[in-house]
């Protein structure tokens, strides 16, 4: 899943939330929007709705396929069983001897416990496939359109861009809407510039596990993400016109987010979509398309030298 890699915002916005977002980065201490403390996927229009949580950087590869756990049979025992203890009939001597189970016990559909457990295994496994399989996965770019919902401020924005990503911290997302926002790491500095909320205005933090990038989409799935994440598969969808798996994934601990939703495509298994449910309710989904694995990407893609004049907000 990269969150697992993203976009742009309507070009109004109202003054007082432009002003108070103004306000909030000159606060001692702020950090860039995003998931986790990460500056990836934070849109303008987020930011200047102030959200203090955001999407995690990168975009996930999994495995096709996705083990489908047979679950007509489950619970069949402990069903037939009991259904055979409660229903006896007389022999000729007054003794009370077991009925054997009818057809329609036997074809009874698997308990509800029994289809929950088979379901758990599954999603494991489509978890567990995303994570040997991002392991593989060294860039990627993708053109994205994101779509925020903002239930505080009663608003919904549809942003666009590009995004590239090489390795785990080097990322750019450049928007086309609105031109010339930017979220740029130089594996160094997470550089952030929106004109469309202020021209003079540069953000710079600290890129690695304690900065403004510390976790990322990507990271997520690497390693045993079993351990990070409780995770549901709430079955399939159709996305861009393919078969994707839904995925939901639960933190076991803290992440800056309270849920992860992936789409992962059945024949590629690249992600198609990933939403995020960030901890003040807002809701961020990412519509990927025009996918690249492993496209060259050389280190002039990820620098950023801010515009003359500007002023450089340090975030350290």
């Amino acid at each position: 899943m990269i969150g697992l890699g993203v976009a742009a915002t309507l070009t109004s916005i109202a003054v007082g939330a432009r002003n108070h977002f103004l306000k909030q980065v000159d606060t001692p201490g702020a950090r860039p929007a995003g998931i986790g403390g990460s500056a990836y996927g934070a849109d303008p229009a987020a930011r200047r709705e102030l959200e203090d949580a955001g999407a995690p950087a990168g975009v996930i590869a999994l495995p096709a396929g996705g083990a489908r756990t047979a679950s007509g049979a489950a619970g069949l025992g402990t069903g037939a069983s009991a259904a055979a203890a409660k229903t006896v009939v007389g022999s000729g001597d007054g003794a009370r001897v077991p009925r054997a189970p009818d057809a329609a016990v036997m074809e009874r559909s698997p308990t509800p416990a029994a289809e929950e457990l088979a379901q758990n295994q599954e999603a494991a496994t489509v978890l567990q496939r995303a994570a040997a399989a991002y392991d593989r996965v060294r860039s990627l770019r993708a053109e994205f359109v994101q779509h925020m919902e903002n239930p505080l401020l009663g608003t919904r924005t549809t942003s666009r861009g590009t995004l590239y990503q090489r390795g785990a911290d080097r990322f750019l997302l450049r928007f086309t809407d609105p031109e010339g926002d930017v979220i740029v790491s130089d594996g160094k500095y997470f550089w952030i510039y929106y004109p469309s909320v202020d021209q003079r205005q540069v953000i710079r933090a600290p890129a690695g596990p304690n900065g403004a990038g510390g976790v990322d989409l990507r990271a997520q799935f690497l390693g045993d993400p079993l351990t990070r994440f409780l995770p549901a598969l709430e079955g399939t969808e159709v996305v861009a016109g393919r078969e994707a798996y839904v995925l939901v994934l639960t933190p076991r601990m803290e992440a800056g987010y309270r849920m992860l939703k992936v789409w992962v495509d059945a024949k590629d298994s690249l992600v198609r979509r990933f939403e995020i449910a960030e901890e003040n309710g807002s809701v961020r989904r990412f519509d990927l398309s025009n996918l690249a694995v492993n496209p060259a990407l050389g280190d002039e893609l990820f620098r950023f030298t801010p515009p003359p004049g500007a002023r450089v907000i340090d975030r350290s």
